[in-house]
Protein backbone atom coordinates (compact mmCIF):
# COMPACT_ATOMS: atom_id res chain seq x y z
CA UNK A 1 0.00 0.00 0.00
CA UNK A 2 1.21 3.22 -0.62
CA UNK A 3 0.98 6.45 1.85
CA UNK A 4 -0.16 9.83 0.47
CA UNK A 5 -1.24 12.54 0.20
CA UNK A 6 -2.25 11.59 3.61
CA UNK A 7 -3.07 8.81 4.91
CA UNK A 8 -2.02 5.98 7.82
CA UNK A 9 -1.42 2.39 7.93
CA UNK A 10 -0.80 -0.33 10.84
CA UNK A 11 1.87 -2.91 10.22
CA UNK A 12 2.33 -6.43 11.70
CA UNK A 13 3.81 -6.45 15.32
CA UNK A 14 6.64 -7.21 15.68
CA UNK A 15 7.53 -9.47 18.78
CA UNK A 16 11.05 -10.61 18.15
CA UNK A 17 14.01 -8.98 16.35
CA UNK A 18 13.75 -7.78 12.95
CA UNK A 19 11.62 -5.47 10.27
CA UNK A 20 8.05 -4.80 9.49
CA UNK A 21 6.73 -4.46 5.76
CA UNK A 22 7.36 -1.62 3.94
CA UNK A 23 5.34 1.05 3.38
CA UNK A 24 5.80 2.76 0.00
CA UNK A 25 5.45 7.01 1.15
CA UNK A 26 4.80 9.90 -1.02
CA UNK A 27 5.75 12.40 1.50
CA UNK A 28 8.88 13.72 3.35
CA UNK A 29 7.15 14.32 6.60
CA UNK A 30 7.01 10.70 8.86
CA UNK A 31 5.50 10.03 12.08
CA UNK A 32 5.33 6.40 13.41
CA UNK A 33 3.48 5.52 16.36
CA UNK A 34 4.84 2.95 18.30
CA UNK A 35 2.78 0.52 20.90
CA UNK A 36 4.90 -1.81 23.18
CA UNK A 37 3.15 -4.01 25.20
CA UNK A 38 4.29 -6.77 28.22
CA UNK A 39 7.53 -4.83 28.03
CA UNK A 40 10.26 -6.76 30.79
CA UNK A 41 13.16 -4.14 30.33
CA UNK A 42 13.56 -2.22 27.26
CA UNK A 43 12.90 -2.46 23.76
CA UNK A 44 15.38 -0.67 20.80
CA UNK A 45 13.86 0.42 17.41
CA UNK A 46 15.04 2.04 14.38
CA UNK A 47 13.06 4.08 12.11
CA UNK A 48 14.15 3.58 8.75
CA UNK A 49 13.50 4.44 4.84
CA UNK A 50 14.97 3.86 1.45
CA UNK A 51 14.86 5.36 -1.93
CA UNK A 52 14.52 2.40 -4.04
CA UNK A 53 12.18 -0.13 -1.79
CA UNK A 54 15.55 -2.67 -1.29
CA UNK A 55 17.98 -0.84 0.52
CA UNK A 56 16.89 0.64 3.89
CA UNK A 57 19.24 2.96 6.55
CA UNK A 58 18.59 4.96 9.39
CA UNK A 59 16.18 7.78 9.32
CA UNK A 60 17.64 9.47 12.45
CA UNK A 61 20.70 12.02 11.15
CA UNK A 62 22.46 11.27 14.56
CA UNK A 63 22.43 7.38 13.25
CA UNK A 64 21.17 6.48 16.79
CA UNK A 65 18.48 4.06 17.77
CA UNK A 66 15.64 4.28 20.14
CA UNK A 67 15.03 2.98 23.38
CA UNK A 68 11.66 2.41 25.03
CA UNK A 69 11.61 1.89 28.31
CA UNK A 70 7.78 1.55 29.37
CA UNK A 71 4.54 0.10 27.83
CA UNK A 72 2.24 2.60 26.37
CA UNK A 73 2.19 4.57 23.06
CA UNK A 74 4.59 6.97 21.96
CA UNK A 75 4.68 9.41 18.50
CA UNK A 76 7.91 9.94 16.40
CA UNK A 77 7.83 12.61 13.69
CA UNK A 78 10.40 13.02 11.32
CA UNK A 79 10.42 16.05 8.75
CA UNK A 80 12.50 16.34 5.48
CA UNK A 81 13.08 13.04 5.06
CA UNK A 82 12.35 12.41 1.08
CA UNK A 83 12.31 8.75 0.73
CA UNK A 84 10.13 6.25 -1.15
CA UNK A 85 9.44 3.72 1.75
CA UNK A 86 9.79 3.40 5.15
CA UNK A 87 9.73 0.59 8.14
CA UNK A 88 10.19 -0.21 11.84
CA UNK A 89 13.27 -2.23 12.87
CA UNK A 90 13.19 -3.97 16.08
CA UNK A 91 16.74 -4.24 16.57
CA UNK A 92 16.62 -5.74 20.60
CA UNK A 93 14.10 -6.95 23.20
CA UNK A 94 16.10 -6.92 26.94
CA UNK A 95 14.58 -8.95 29.53
CA UNK A 96 13.82 -12.58 30.44
CA UNK A 97 10.73 -14.10 29.83
CA UNK A 98 9.97 -11.95 26.82
CA UNK A 99 6.46 -11.75 25.69
CA UNK A 100 7.06 -7.95 24.65
CA UNK A 101 4.39 -6.85 21.34
CA UNK A 102 5.46 -4.02 19.27
CA UNK A 103 2.68 -2.65 16.97
CA UNK A 104 3.46 0.67 14.80
CA UNK A 105 1.48 2.59 12.56
CA UNK A 106 3.17 4.51 10.11
CA UNK A 107 1.24 8.36 8.94
CA UNK A 108 2.76 10.19 6.18
CA UNK A 109 2.17 13.97 4.80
Amino acid sequence: MALFPFTTEALTSLTAAGTTSSVEVKASEITFQVTVTDINTNVVVRFEGSLDGTNFFNLDEDAADTTITANGTTGYSLSGTPVTHVRLRLVSLSGSGNSTSVATVIGAL
